[in-house]
């Protein structure tokens, strides 16, 4: 456990001075910034577009890094070599691969809570009234993040990263349809687009299991067992990924 938090540790202190990240967090500021210009144009609904928008700024500065910097998580220190140097301690690949993970998610935590206390004195600046739901729609904004981290680091252990990136661009984009999907299948009376949409859907993670951001937005709730269920489904396919990583890095060559 020592050795995955030393690299943990590492890892977070090597990417939180990565350029990268800092363009990230600008351009999701500059986005919060847009929701209050875009707020002003209506008075009435100033308050709702503001804080829309600023869910969606964090939301996609968080799957942006886990995606573009899990994808050369790995990559690089095989590239450099450097993955030799750590190996060749009492360090198993197995947990090489969950301290990267845990640093990088380390990363996108501190960059949530950054921009989250950014939107929320934006919020109440507004007169928003802030309450449990605010909360729960950015919990589901992590347990995104953990998901398309775990995958993105699934397809760097045995691919480039632009093709990481493809991929899971691709699974991002695909878990969000699958509710479209599942609507589609239950519309739909041919038995071959039942049985083969059926199997899709099981197949691809639902990542709107855990859109939970207009919750606060629109005044909705949501209940305790379906909140504990999603993170229990989150962990899962966290776990799924991170596993048969940790299989496929295990037999790989390094030299």
């Amino acid at each position: 456990m020592r050795s995955i938090w030393v690299i943990a540790v590492n890892t977070y202190q090597e990417i939180i001075r990565d350029r990268i990240l800092y363009g990230l967090l600008v351009f999701a500021l500059l986005l919060i910034g847009l929701s209050l210009a875009l707020g002003s144009l209506s008075f009435a609904e100033q308050e709702r577009i503001s804080v829309n928008f600023g869910f969606a700024a964090i939301h996609i500065s968080s799957v942006f890094i886990a995606i573009f910097l899990g994808s050369t998580l790995v990559a690089r220190e095989i590239d450099k070599q450097t993955v030799l140097t750590l190996l060749v301690r009492p360090i198993s690949r197995t947990q090489f691969l969950m301290g990267k993970y845990l640093g990088l998610l380390f990363v996108i935590l501190t960059t949530m809570l950054g921009l989250g206390i950014v939107l929320t004195v934006v919020a109440l600046n507004l007169g928003s009234e802030l309450n449990f739901m605010y909360g729960i729609g950015l919990f589901g904004i992590v347990l995104e993040a953990m998901v398309i981290l775990a995958i993105a680091m699934f397809f760097s252990t045995f691919t480039k990263p632009v093709l990481v990136v493809s991929f899971t661009i691709g699974l991002f984009l695909i878990g969000h349809w699958v509710e479209n999907l599942r609507f589609i299948i239950g519309k739909s009376e041919s038995a071959l687009v039942k049985s083969v949409g059926g199997f899709m859907a099981a197949g691809f993670i639902d990542l709107e299991k855990f859109n939970w951001r207009s919750l606060f937005v629109y005044s909705e709730t949501i209940s305790a067992k379906y909140v504990i269920s999603s993170t229990i489904y989150a962990g899962g396919w966290m776990f799924l990924c991170i596993t048969v990583a940790s299989l496929i890095l295990s037999k790989r060559d390094f030299v």
